[in-house]
């Protein structure tokens, strides 16, 4: 979308935090409490913004605020400008030898099992580097990627409609779960087709572990007796531990998020085994940080974690 401004007066760098914040937000009295400044100004400035290209940068829809497409136009760009600044501070540090910058990251919920073990590892790598971590639903953060917000996300399942460079980095295997005193558990392996009669409780479309599971049943002649559909690893957890169904699970969520009550079986065909993806939108700029991060989560990221596991379960 092309954009032409009703004079030859910029937005100003107030106001593309201003549409950062908003899209993160989307409640201006929250956008104003995490600005600092007073929510009449905050109304003033959007409104200033939105004479200024002659469009509104934002809607209501129901009862929260969204970006319009020239919000969105404008929140690309404001995405860019603060990137390119960001970029030359680290540059300017790294011809004195030093990594710093702020590292932006947006994960899909499953990743916050494992992923903060490995920041905290690059984080004493490289003290003067600033982390900001984005966790949210796989709606949530393709929308992140859609919009180029961050250095890097990371999925199992990678979205079709953004040009994006990947990189596997790390094993996952996808399990299934039930209560602990499950008639299943008592079984020494559990066939697909007696799998099927039981109801699950399953991730929200588009999210791996669902997908994943719903192909391998499709390739058997089988579909899923889906009871329930819960868009968060935790919750799933509790809902099986309190006998509602059985479910799948990625195995890093039961790896370092340990919930009493319910039991891994072992099910034909199972686990399902994928990769986990470090993500980057493909019209990111790179940056040296940028490629320190993605060189160390390569060579280091399943060493850490396997070296996590087993000492959980010692």
């Amino acid at each position: 979308m092309s954009l032409s401004l009703q004079s030859n007066r910029q937005p100003t760098m107030r106001q593309l935090q201003l549409i950062q914040a908003l899209a993160r937000y989307q409640n201006l009295s929250v956008v104003a409490e995490n600005l600092h400044i007073s929510q009449p100004s905050v109304s003033i400035q959007l409104k200033n913004l939105s004479e200024l290209i002659g469009l509104p940068v934002y809607q209501m829809q129901g009862r929260k605020l969204t970006l319009t497409d020239a919000g969105k136009a404008v929140l690309r760009s404001a995405n860019t400008i603060f990137q390119s600044l960001d970029n030359l501070k680290t540059d300017i540090d790294n011809l004195q030898g030093v990594i710093t910058g702020t590292l932006l990251i947006s994960v899909v919920t499953t990743a916050q099992y494992f992923l903060p073990l490995l920041l905290a590892a690059f984080a004493k790598r490289h003290p003067k580097v600033e982390i900001k971590l984005e966790i949210g639903n796989r709606e949530n953060i393709q929308s992140r990627l859609l919009e180029n917000s961050d250095d890097f996300y990371i999925f199992s399942n990678i979205p079709q409609n953004v040009q994006v460079i990947e990189t596997p980095f790390l094993e996952n295997e996808v399990v299934v779960v039930v209560p602990e005193n499950h008639e299943l558990a008592q079984f020494p392996k559990v066939s697909l087709t007696r799998l099927s009669h039981y109801p699950f409780i399953l991730r929200e479309a588009g999210s791996g572990t669902r997908e994943y599971t719903v192909e391998l049943f499709k390739q058997h002649g089988l579909s899923l007796n889906e009871k329930m559909t819960i868009a968060s690893s935790e919750a799933i957890k509790q809902a099986v531990a309190a006998g509602l169904g059985i479910s799948v699970l990625s195995k890093h969520s039961l790896d370092f998020g340990i919930m009493p009550g319910i039991k891994i079986i072992n099910v034909e065909h199972f686990p399902i085994r994928s990769k986990w993806r470090l993500v980057q939108n493909a019209s990111r700029q790179p940056t040296l940080l940028a490629d320190a991060f993605h060189k160390f989560m390569v060579e280091n990221g399943g060493e850490i974690l396997a070296s996590a596991v087993q000492n959980n379960q010692q």
